[in-house]
């Protein structure tokens, strides 16, 4: 594995909230030194970034694939399409597949793992459809990062209990849906104005609301670690916030998707914005965005799913739900930077440092030692995301927008992985 030293840069590092100019050196895929100007060794590979951003390689903590797939709905696609986005480590979200709730079933991912540009970890599904615990030990064993009930939110609280009752017992988190079940089932919107006028059958915020205080009650009684997964109002927000106060142990992830689109977007059937859960409101928008700001938000996930256009050719209720968002995830948040709601310290923390903490995970950071999981990148650059430009062409809610933000290579372990054409 050659050195690498990257020249003329604009550092960044979440993790210590240093952005500065300067130099950084790998070698042996680590991190081997930073400074603000280092001279080049014999036989190391300069390349000089003229003041672009150099930072951690993203960790997205939710892509859901089908592991079982040597299509482009499987594994090496989706790590194609992740090193594309500048994401060095992909997690497979619990209900990949047929739902990884044993052992066995990290098999394929295993195999994957060994040939793929980004770091592949599953993580577990603790229930699976048939209303039965998985074998959370062994699949922690296994190497899961975490585990959770999949995207189904699940009605029997004696059995969510047991569960986060077992998985605290190893000190894992377990991530729940944040949704009531029964309001949020057979529902495809926002319950607002706009979605009785559209004749849509819709959830109320006041789901996400429940379901967290839910969430606050069952970690004071078990003692869990509980990460609410893919909140999305700021309901759930007030909720998390008084369970923190109340000094429980709960973290929260947000769907990228929910950051940049509200149900406006949906307001014309057009299914490439059926989403789960749905689009919410212009006011949770920004309440999320706000969030961030504050540091309330543990990680931003790219919640990406694979869709046929097949699958969304559909009258919007009965469209498959997803969207695939694993390249869209960097643009996303420079984006929301470019738009002046975010700095870009702010931005990059939750896809870095934030989940890498959450986890207890080496990357996502620099410093001397760490990992050489690195994206550079021109945070100006204006891109079309259009189908025929990405490495996945599935159906994707950021289809044809206007962004922010050029990726210029991708490295994970001190090897370039990706880097596009000029």
């Amino acid at each position: 594995m050659s050195a690498l030293l990257f020249a003329n840069a604009r550092l960044i590092d979440p993790a210590s909230r240093h952005d500065a100019p300067g130099d950084l050196r790998v070698r042996g895929g680590v991190i081997a030194e930073i400074a603000p100007h280092i001279a080049p060794e014999a036989g190391e590979r300069v390349i000089d970034l003229d003041g672009m951003v150099l930072a951690p390689a993203l960790i997205d903590a939710r892509c859901r694939v089908n592991p079982a797939s040597t299509g482009a709905a499987g594994i090496e696609a989706a790590a194609r399409a992740a090193a594309a986005g500048g994401i060095g480590t992909l997690i497979l979200a619990p209900d990949s597949g047929a739902g990884l709730s044993r052992p066995e079933h990290f098999a394929p991912l295993e195999a994957a793992a060994l040939t793929s540009p980004v770091r592949l970890l599953p993580a577990g599904l603790a229930i699976d459809s048939a209303g039965e615990m998985g074998e959370i030990g062994l699949m922690l064993r296994a190497g899961a990062v975490y585990v959770g009930d999949g995207g189904r939110p699940e009605p029997d609280t004696r059995l969510v209990r047991r569960t986060l009752s077992y998985a605290g017992g190893f000190d894992a988190w377990t991530a729940l849906t944040c949704e009531d079940a029964a309001l949020a089932r057979n529902t495809c919107a926002h319950e607002s104005d706009l979605s009785m006028r559209m004749g849509l059958p819709a959830r109320p915020a006041a789901g996400e609301r429940l379901a967290a205080e839910r969430a606050a009650v069952l970690a004071e009684l078990t003692g869990a670690r509980i990460l609410l997964d893919r909140i999305t109002t700021s309901a759930a927000l007030k909720a998390l916030d008084a369970a923190r106060a109340r000094e429980l142990d709960m973290a929260a992830t947000v769907p990228v998707t929910h950051l940049m689109f509200n149900e406006l977007d949906a307001g014309g059937f057009d299914a490439r914005y059926r989403l789960e859960p749905p689009l919410r409101s212009e006011a949770d928008r920004l309440a999320l965005i706000g969030a961030l700001k504050d540091g309330a938000i543990s990680a931003i996930v790219s919640d990406h799913r694979f869709c046929t256009g097949e699958a969304k050719a559909h009258p919007f209720p009965e469209a498959e739900p997803g969207s695939a968002n694993l390249e869209a995830l960097l643009p996303a948040l420079l984006t929301l930077c470019a738009e002046g709601r975010l700095d870009l310290l702010d931005a990059l923390w939750p896809v870095t440092a934030g989940p890498a903490e959450l986890f207890g995970l080496d990357q996502g950071r620099l410093a001397p030692g760490a990992p050489a999981d690195l994206i550079a990148f021109d945070p100006d650059h204006p891109v079309i995301h259009t189908p025929g430009a990405r490495v996945c062409a599935a159906s994707s809610a950021f289809d044809n927008r206007r962004l922010t933000g050029k990726l210029l290579l991708t490295v994970v372990e001190g090897a370039i992985i990706h880097q596009p054409e000029s």
